[in-house]
C-alpha cells in the first residue's frame, strides 16, 4: 500500500513535468510525464524523505515503471535500513 507522502512525492515531480494525466498504482510513469531529469529528482526525494540509498541495481525501468513498482522497491530498501 502506498502511503500519502509517497503519493505526494511522486505527484510534485510529476507535477513539474507538467503530466495531466490521472494517476493509480499501475499507472505508467513514463506515459504519465516522468522523464530522465524527473526520474533523478524522484529519486533524490525518496531517498531524502526515507533515509535509503537506493544501490545501482535498482536504478532500472523496472524499478520505476509504475507507483507500485517503486514502492516495492522503496519498503525493499527501508526494511534493511
Amino acid at each position: 500500500m502506498l502511503d500519502t507522502e509517497f503519493e505526494k512525492i511522486l505527484l510534485t515531480v510529476l507535477r513539474t513535468s507538467a503530466s495531466e494525466t490521472p494517476l493509480g498504482p499501475d499507472s505508467d510513469l513514463r506515459a504519465a510525464g516522468l522523464s530522465s531529469i524527473g526520474t533523478i529528482d524522484l529519486l533524490m526525494r525518496l531517498e531524502e524523505r526515507y533515509g535509503v540509498k537506493f544501490p545501482d541495481s535498482a536504478l532500472n525501468g523496472r524499478t520505476f515503471a509504475t507507483p507500485r513498482a517503486l514502492w516495492d522497491v522503496l519498503e525493499t530498501y527501508r526494511a534493511k535500513a
